[in-house]
């Protein structure tokens, strides 16, 4: 019953998952999901009744011949303050290494550099995109977008090359590592209600996807162009929330309200399945190696 918002592996370790909740912390899992502890701070910085929105966890991290755990950060909001949280050792104790200035500037997106993972990125509620260089320790403004960031995505083959995604202000793109944007909101405009956004998510084969109140949308070409993925929803299931892999890009899942649709074919033919509640799937996590699925529900409203 603990409302969701967030499923995250360790890229290096599919064993280890991380669920973000509203109101209930985070919990981690080291056996892909079967079981489940709450992580509690013995810093007491991330309070136990925090929501938690994103979870960015070292792809480098962690290393077993050196002991050394994984390193993860939170984007959170707890206490009213919105806040970057920072662990070195597997979530036993956390610092904290930003706090927004405005009061319930949720930190909605927390991003790191796979290519160099000192860098690390950071949207905010009140459209602050925030950069780290050192891991956390200190942060400039990279660019100010005057509403609420949901979404970063690096191109991991060249991270240089960057997608943002806005609840109601569309997208924007950059090609020189975040030093300027394009708004790329125009190649929306054929999609009604495109604009509002819940997330975009890269697959691993280089497809970028758009949650939204239109829909599902894909693009092949890193946001130049983007076609509806043909899905029929049923009345009042709107927006998509969340989109997941299996182990080809034509093994698609997809959230909206309660249900979860897959496609093997690459959206000719779906299969719809009602899951036991009324809240809806805002978190949705495929292990492609095992096969398991994870579907975390939250609470009603968007964000």
């Amino acid at each position: 019953k603990i409302d969701s918002v967030e499923i995250s592996s360790n890229p290096k370790d599919s064993r280890i998952l991380y669920w973000g909740t509203l109101g209930n912390g985070i919990f981690k899992s080291v056996d892909g999901g079967g079981t489940w502890h709450k992580l509690s701070d013995t810093n007491a910085v991330l309070d136990p009744r925090a929501n938690v929105y994103s979870i960015a966890v070292d792809p480098n991290l962690p290393d077993y011949q050196k002991k050394i755990p994984d390193r993860f950060y939170l984007g959170v909001l707890q206490n009213k303050s919105g806040k970057v949280l920072k662990t070195v050792d597997g979530g036993l104790s956390f610092q904290e290494v930003y706090v927004s200035p405005k009061q319930n500037a949720t930190v909605y997106s927390v991003k790191i550099d796979p290519r160099n993972t000192s860098v690390v990125w950071v949207g905010t509620a009140d459209g602050l995109l925030l950069k780290s260089k050192d891991y956390g320790e200190t942060w400039k403004l990279a660019q100010e977008f005057g509403t609420a960031i949901n979404s970063i995505i690096l191109n991991p083959s060249s991270t240089s090359q960057m997608f943002i995604g806005t609840f109601s202000g569309g997208i924007f793109s950059s090609s020189d590592g975040g030093a300027s944007w394009i708004d790329e909101s125009d190649s929306l405009k054929d999609y009604q209600n495109s604009r509002y956004l819940e997330k975009i998510v890269l697959d691993p084969w280089g497809n970028l996807y758009i949650a939204s109140r239109f829909g599902l949308l894909k693009s092949s070409d890193w946001g130049i162009n983007w076609k509806a993925v043909n899905i029929v929803f049923p009345d009042d299931t709107l927006p998509v929330l969340d989109v997941a892999f299996g182990k080809s890009q034509r093994d698609i899942y997809v959230s909206a309200s309660n249900l979860v649709f897959n496609t093997k074919d690459g959206g000719e033919f779906w299969q719809i399945r009602k899951l036991g509640t009324t809240k809806r799937v805002k978190a949705l996590y495929i292990n492609r190696d095992s096969g398991i699925i994870l579907a975390g529900a939250g609470q009603t409203n968007s964000r």
